[in-house]
């Protein structure tokens, strides 16, 4: 099976982090494969330098692999690089290296073991590091010791005492989260922090003070995370700023270049009588108050940035793209931006916002925003990008569906890039379930499928983002319900179109588009030809016990009326009449791999005559991330959708025997 497009989407650089300083230097990382192809190795790229005009070049080698760690205010950048510590016995210590504006990077120093997160503040010999990292004993040392003795003798044991034990795609391993503070020329001290488990922190401009993260569980494992100040140098006791509740978790941001103020995300908990809420709050450190901002805008804030002590921007998902805002503190809140684009990794730097640019026909690249500050808007630029624009073959419309009640549904219909059809139909659930079908993605790529010649359909359904709370509140409680009558009421609509043939027409999704597909399949009987099922939930009674995410099983734990276990798909496996293929990795801890075995084990049971398939990926987890199985994961979906769909013997990737 060939696929010119497929091997571009696979093959092709992608930037994947944008970060800048305010003084005007930005930069990005760009993963491109490796020699071999069968991994993606990073490379860093200025973009910016603060008083130059100039174009991009690379600050790293490509077979470093150099990730980036932070970028100083003086432009130095500390990153890790795939080599062994020069001089250092021991393969178990990571090095820290500081790149400046100008010359060959340098060890900045050396610590046993990953290091989650640092910050840099200041300049020059007063420049202080600030960073996170897993604290396996009392001194340095002896957690190097016990990390290379347990690498001698092959021990990979890890001993919990918290909930959860892993996270996404990776187990949590031994030792405990522990705040670093690092002087230039000295050891790294370690920062005593409030009982609970640091989740992330942040510093103000000084250095002198940080704000951090401390989870706590709930009845053991409902998690709520609260936020403390705390003085990095002891001179000041530690203080609570934000602290969580049954029904609210906090979380930091940053502080404002006075460090007067500091930014705040308050979460309202998914609860059996409250829907996810996400909000951004302003914290004064004089009154000790806690503001809620843009509090009119009815969208979700996101990746906040200060301009200035009074002001600040960030994205919202918008009407099924996304938009930039700036607000002022407690005050007016203006959208720079509105287009059919996706903004994301948004930053400030010498006087503009800097983003990475997307939409639904274009992988990411760098972007500039400038304000007219009198007719407040802002006009988006293009800045010079270290990699070739990598663009999908086909069409897009934008629909609007009327549900019964009225509500309007957005979709997004991809068409191949010549022919008037019809054109057979795929329809594509979105993941989240707060999610949107409003940028690029490399996962879940569409235009693999329309070069194949399918208009695939990808609908906003109950519950997506950039719509207003009311619409998250559309299916917040009844996730099998309005979502689902959303769906196939915009399936209907386009399927009675002159160049779509509804007769020939596939489910999928992944995640709880893989959950939706799930319960389509056992609501619809023979209306659909084939379904494709990635990191589903099968069961939700099983599902809410073996997730990492404690606020899933919060939401799910069934009181006496058992109304949301009414949504579990397993409840209908003998009414599926269509062939599905499984998609699961073993390393998915978000979606358990028990969820995969269980619809497997009950699609063998009750049809055996149905030619169901189950893809496996041992290594991976929710996400199919290496190259050579990613492109596997869409050779095997379009030889799936085009034996069913279409009737044409395809057969099985030759790579799967």
């Amino acid at each position: 099976m060939s696929s010119t497009y497929l091997e571009s989407l696979i093959s092709s650089p992608r930037i994947t982090q944008l970060t800048a300083n305010r003084a005007g230097d930005a930069l990005v990382s760009v993963n491109s494969l490796n020699r071999k192809g069968s991994a993606y190795r990073s490379q860093l790229h200025a973009v910016g330098e603060a008083g130059h005009d100039f174009s991009t070049f690379p600050l790293t080698a490509p077979d470093s692999n150099a990730k980036l760690l932070a970028l100083g205010e003086d432009g130095s950048v500390f990153i890790t690089l795939d080599q062994k510590v020069d001089g250092a016995e021991s393969d178990s210590l990571t090095g820290v290296y500081r790149l400046p504006r100008r010359g060959e990077a340098q060890l900045e120093f050396s610590f046993p073991g990953t290091i989650s997160k640092l910050e840099v503040r200041g300049v020059g010999e007063g420049q202080t590091l600030i960073f996170s990292a897993a604290a396996l004993a009392s001194t340095e040392a002896e957690a190097q010791e016990i990390l290379d003795e347990r690498e001698k003798t092959g021990v990979s044991a890890v001993l919990y005492e918290d909930f959860p034990t892993r996270y996404w795609d990776r187990d949590l391993g031994i030792g405990q989260e522990t705040l670093y503070l690092k002087e230039r020329g000295k050891d790294p001290v370690r920062i005593e922090t409030p009982e609970g488990i640091l989740t992330g922190f942040t510093a103000d401009p000084t250095g002198r003070r940080a704000l951090v993260n401390i989870r706590k569980n709930l009845r053991g494992v409902h998690e709520r995370t609260s936020v403390y100040l705390l003085d990095l140098f002891g001179k000041e006791e530690t203080r609570p700023v934000a602290t969580a509740d049954e029904r609210v978790s906090w979380t930091a941001s940053s502080f404002n270049p006075s460090a007067t103020l500091a930014m705040l995300e308050k979460v309202h908990t998914w609860l059996p009588d409250q829907a996810l809420k996400v909000e951004a709050a302003v914290y004064n450190f004089e009154t000790g108050e806690i503001t809620v901002q843009c509090r009119d805008l009815d969208r979700w804030p996101a990746q906040t940035v200060w301009i200035d002590d009074a002001n600040f921007a960030f994205v919202a998902d918008n009407l099924g793209a996304s938009a930039i805002f700036r607000a002022e503190v407690d005050g007016e809140v203006i959208q720079l931006t509105d287009d059919a684009n996706h903004y994301s990794q948004l930053a400030y730097t010498s006087g503009t916002l800097l983003a990475l640019c997307d939409n639904h026909r274009q992988a990411p690249y760098p972007v500039r925003i400038y304000e007219d500050v009198t007719a407040g808007v802002g006009t988006v630029k293009k800045i010079d990008s270290p990699i070739e624009e990598l663009q999908a073959p086909g069409r897009l419309e934008k629909l609007t569906t009327t549900a019964e009640d009225g509500t309007e549904i957005t979709s997004w219909l991809a068409l191949p890039e010549s022919g008037e059809g019809p054109f057979p139909l795929v329809v594509f659930a979105h993941g989240g379930p707060w999610g949107s079908w409003n940028s690029w993605t490399f996962r879940w790529n569409p235009w693999v499928l329309t070069e194949a010649g399918y208009a695939v359909l990808m609908p906003d359904p109950g519950i997506s983002t950039g719509y207003g709370q009311a619409m998250i509140e559309r299916g917040g409680q009844s996730v099998g319900k309005e979502p689902y009558e959303d769906i196939m009421a915009v399936v209907e609509d386009v399927a009675a179109r002159a160049d779509i043939d509804g007769e020939r027409a596939a489910f999928m999704g992944g995640s709880y588009g893989g959950y939706m597909t799930n319960w389509v399949a056992g609501k619809t009987g023979d209306r659909f030809r084939c379904f494709v099922s990635h990191a589903s939930i099968w069961n939700q009674e099983h599902m809410y016990f073996t997730t990492d995410n404690g606020m899933w099983h919060e939401w799910m734990w069934e009181g006496e009326d058992n109304v949301r276990n009414t949504y579990s798909p397993h409840q209908f496996a003998s009414q599926i009449k269509a062939p599905m293929l499984v998609i699961h990795g073993d390393k998915d801890y978000r979606v358990p791999i028990s969820q995969a075995h269980m619809l497997w084990f009950d699609l063998k049971r009750n049809s055996p005559e149905l030619d169901h398939r189950y893809l496996y990926f041992p290594d991976e987890g929710h996400w199919i991330l290496k190259p050579g199985n990613s492109k596997i994961w869409y050779e095997t979906v379009l030889a799936f959708l085009n034996e069913h769909v279409l009737g044409e013997e395809s057969g099985r990737p030759r790579l799967l025997g």
